[in-house]
């Protein structure tokens, strides 16, 4: 499929806003859109030029967004590296070179849109302009240049205290807050990221302490919507996700801890839930032979029980939750995303609710659901073909199902040839 003109005939196709799939269904792309799509074979005649791909017995679904993911980690999964060791004794160009496979990685497991948690002048905004400028193949890509933290908040607790602080690490204070914003998008952020409590990975931590204060996250807020950028705010602990719900950020990452207060200001607020299950399930089946300080460990165990039940709790009350995995290095892997949908559906979600939170809701919350998230006319041509059903075997995801990818209508199923398949090899030995 490399043609401008392509239609999928004889499919299943699941267009993300009926609840049931359309039986024998079609889609039409034409110049990386949908221009149409409906049960049958298209009603126009066919022309000369049009590529004809028949699909029976598989589905047709939209590209996945990962709303949550760290691009440039580390991308070998052969030598599990330390997670701050890597941040510390990593190059920026190194890093970003990472951030690239890891980006081919996703997209060749259907995540055609990834919302990245930057790292500061590691290069994401320039790299997400490569691929926006089709000078480069890979996922689409909202990216937060780097996190906002206050001096001993989550995202200062990476590093250790011996190491001097670059003073756009760390802001304090109203008017260093709504600088930071100012900057952030003078720096070329599509939304703005924020530590509102602590953290698990994060070293002499804990998940319970709020960070920020109320009006420091408020002048957060108000800053970045003035500039229609949103924000996502890293909460576990009850008072953080208040004070980051109350700010009015738009969606709430981690959430381990939510009580019903939460979940009844959420509703209220229409502010959505980024859960992460993924990593902290990665983390516990690797154990030591991971990545990770057994400080993170033993905090990462500890919570494991009371953030199941608070997604459950969550979804149960309507909450919207949208799908991020905190892919992360040797910790989270990438290309192993639908893992979270599976996740989901062992909690008691229908595998058709678990692929809205990385379609339609995903788009929603992001602002994007102009352009994607539903297979509808008009839209960009993001889309997953999978052979089966996924609407009652979510697994085919990570289990050898997917069969194309397309991106704005071009197939990218291999997006480095044979590169891709050394990742998939090292994925493997990941899961080993």
């Amino acid at each position: 499929m490399s043609g401008s003109a392509i239609d999928l005939v004889g499919a299943r196709v699941w267009t993300g806003v009926d609840e049931s799939p359309i039986d024998d269904g079609f889609v039409s792309i034409r110049d990386g859109r949908i221009v149409a799509v409906g049960a049958g074979r298209p009603n126009e005649p066919r022309t000369d030029g049009v590529d004809v791909v028949e699909l029976r017995g598989h589905t047709v679904i939209p590209g996945l967004t990962d709303a949550h993911v760290h691009l440039t980690t580390a991308s070998s999964h052969v030598r599990p590296v330390d997670n701050a060791q890597y941040r510390a004794l990593t190059t920026n160009p190194t890093k970003l070179l990472h951030g690239v496979r890891n980006a081919m990685r996703a997209l060749a497991a259907g995540f055609t849109t990834l919302r990245v948690m930057g790292h500061r002048d590691v290069g994401e905004p320039e790299l997400r302009d490569f691929i926006d400028e089709g000078l480069l193949v890979g996922p689409r890509m909202l990216v937060a240049p780097w996190v906002v933290s206050m001096t001993g908040g989550r995202g200062d607790l990476f590093w250790p205290a011996t190491v001097t602080r670059d003073p756009l690490d760390t802001a304090d204070g109203v008017d260093e807050v709504r600088k930071m914003v100012r900057l952030q998008r003078k720096r070329g952020a599509d939304f703005i990221k924020v530590t509102a409590s602590g953290g698990n990975l994060s070293g002499g931590d804990k998940p319970h302490w709020p960070n920020y204060t109320q009006k420091e996250l408020r002048v957060l807020v108000e800053e970045a919507h003035d500039y229609d950028l949103r924000v996502a705010a890293h909460a576990h602990s009850v008072e953080g996700v208040l004070r980051a719900v109350r700010a009015g950020v738009d969606t709430i990452e981690h959430g381990s801890f939510i009580d019903r207060e939460c979940i009844d200001l959420m509703l209220e607020r229409g502010t959505y839930l980024v859960p992460t299950l993924a990593i902290s399930e990665w983390v516990l089946d690797r154990g030591e032979r991971g990545s990770v300080s057994p400080e993170g460990l033993k905090k990462i165990e500890a919570a494991k029980e009371a953030h199941h039940a608070s997604f459950r709790a969550a979804v149960d009350a309507g909450v919207q939750i949208v799908m991020g995995t905190d892919s992360t290095g040797t910790i989270c892997p990438f290309g192993e995303h639908a893992r979270e949908l599976e996740l989901y559906v062992a909690a008691g979600m229908s595998p058709a609710q678990a692929l809205r939170t990385a379609t339609s809701t995903a788009a929603q919350a992001l602002g994007i659901d102009d352009e994607q998230g539903t297979i509808t006319p008009g839209k960009v041509a993001d889309l997953v073909v999978v052979e089966g059903d996924p609407l009652t075997d979510i697994g085919l995801l990570r289990g050898g199902g997917i069969r194309r990818v397309l991106r704005r209508g071009r197939d990218v199923t291999d997006p480095w040839p044979g590169v891709t398949e050394q990742m998939r090899h090292e994925l493997t030995f990941f899961r080993e």
